[in-house]
């Protein structure tokens, strides 16, 4: 029996020790698998760490730059300090819009691109308080100073409304139509000067223009009249002989304009241009639109009698007392006649800065006579033949001479560039005014 556990004994520990080294054995070869596995896969491990840390970067960056842009919209900008340690703005300030930009208005592209090739991207302050009020069909009494832009103030307004406004479904391109509208103006040069408006921006819509005022032959205006046209611009003289000649005919008329109204009270057509207001028919389909520097009592009484009860008045000069430019310096000379040949040409030469000089007289005698007496000017008044004074006008604009001695057919609303210096010559003050501009 002891033999025999012996036996047992023997048997079970050389099974356990041929276990134990089996066990062993498979050890040895999976530590050895296990070895050559790990370089391969620390390689694996490191380049797949790398490419998500690469994947992870700009996602990273860009979420740190989103965070800043937040940051810096939330919290304004702190603005660099000078040397006194005060704030200084830092970076440019945005222009403020104009409000009177042109793209703020009910002007269509082509009248658009018209302003714009003669320079003009925003309306002057009348044209815009005005532009809408007309353009609704209002009638108007409009106040500014000289030289503030009246004139397309009811060019523009008057030119949409026929073309692309109310008047349009009425419109008439036949031959021998009436007018639609009819200026008035107090001068002959005023009137061509509108008419050139009329023209230069209602030509884009195929608009036609006559042009009457005295001085000039009838059978032209009359032809043109015949043949219809759309806009009659002239003065109170030579309009009323048209009417009164039945070559003018208001029975179609739309609208009614009297530009520089105080003035052609001073010219004595009063009695002319209530003639003519009063030949419209049916004033409720016309629109009356009356325009003037100064309102005189009877301006006043000309817009209670022919503009409409719900009439709008734009009025930019209130009761200032200074109806001229802000921004001229004015000046006065006591002189006597006999010293004005000697002192208006060293004011020319001071005051002028190699611009334009126009000096007004009180008389047509004294315009001739100090044109004489100062070198290179020319004389303009209601003498000199309407073609002459063309002449003139077209040399003073153009800089072939720079000294224009005027009376009042010159003093409202001439479009003339760099007129640097404006003389007044009051003969009962012996007083010479001059504006430095």
């Amino acid at each position: 029996k002891k033999a025999k556990r012996k036996q047992l004994k023997a048997e079970a520990a050389a099974a356990a020790e041929a276990a134990s080294s089996g066990k062993k054995d498979k050890k040895e070869k999976k530590d050895k698998k296990r070895k050559t596995k790990e370089p391969a896969s620390s390689d694996e491990e490191g380049r797949s760490s790398t490419s998500s840390e690469s994947d992870r970067a700009p996602a990273a960056k860009k979420a740190k730059k989103d965070k800043k842009d937040k940051k810096a919209k939330a919290e304004p900008a702190e603005e660099p300090a000078n040397d006194d340690g005060e704030l200084t703005a830092s970076g440019e300030e945005e222009e403020p819009a104009d409000p009177n930009a042109l793209a703020n208005f009910r002007i269509s592209e082509k009248l658009k691109d018209k302003l714009k090739s003669k320079g003009i991207n925003a309306l002057f302050p009348i044209q815009a308080t005005t532009f809408a009020l007309v353009l609704d069909g209002n009638d108007l009494v409009g106040r500014a100073r000289t030289g503030q832009g009246k004139t397309l103030a009811f060019v523009l307004p008057i030119l949409e409304s026929l073309v692309n406004g109310p008047h349009k479904a009425t419109r008439r391109t036949d031959y021998g139509r009436p007018p639609s509208v009819l200026v008035l103006l107090p001068t002959r040069e005023l009137a061509n000067q509108v008419h050139a408006d009329f023209e230069f921006y209602g030509g884009t819509f195929g608009l036609s223009t006559c042009c009457a005022y005295g001085g000039s032959p009838y059978r032209p205006q009359e032809n043109a009249l015949r043949q219809g046209v759309d806009i009659v611009v002239g003065t109170p003289g030579r309009v009323k002989d048209l009417i009164e000649k039945q070559k003018l005919n208001l029975r179609c008329l739309k609208f009614r304009v009297l530009d520089e109204a105080d003035e052609m009270l001073n010219m004595g057509f009063k009695d002319d241009v209530e003639l003519i207001l009063g030949k419209v028919e049916d004033v409720t389909k016309v629109q009356t639109l009356l325009f003037s520097a100064t309102l005189p009592e009877w301006v006043k009484k000309l817009s209670m009698s022919f503009l409409k009860a719900d009439r709008k008045t734009v009025d930019l000069v209130g009761n200032e007392k200074m109806k001229a430019s802000a921004s001229v310096k004015h000046l006065a000379l006591p002189c006597n006649k006999a010293a004005r040949s000697q002192i208006i040409p060293d004011i020319i030469k001071c005051y002028s800065h190699g611009g334009r000089t126009i000096i007004f007289t009180e008389t047509k005698e004294s315009a001739s006579e100090l044109s004489s007496l100062i070198p290179g000017s020319r004389a303009l008044h209601g003498d000199i033949a309407q073609a002459q004074r063309e002449v003139v006008i077209a040399g003073f604009r153009s800089g072939k001479f720079l000294v224009l001695v005027a009376t009042n057919v010159a003093a409202r609303g001439l479009d003339i560039n760099d007129v640097q210096l404006i003389i007044q010559v009051c003969q009962q003050l012996q007083l010479i005014n001059f504006a430095d501009n």
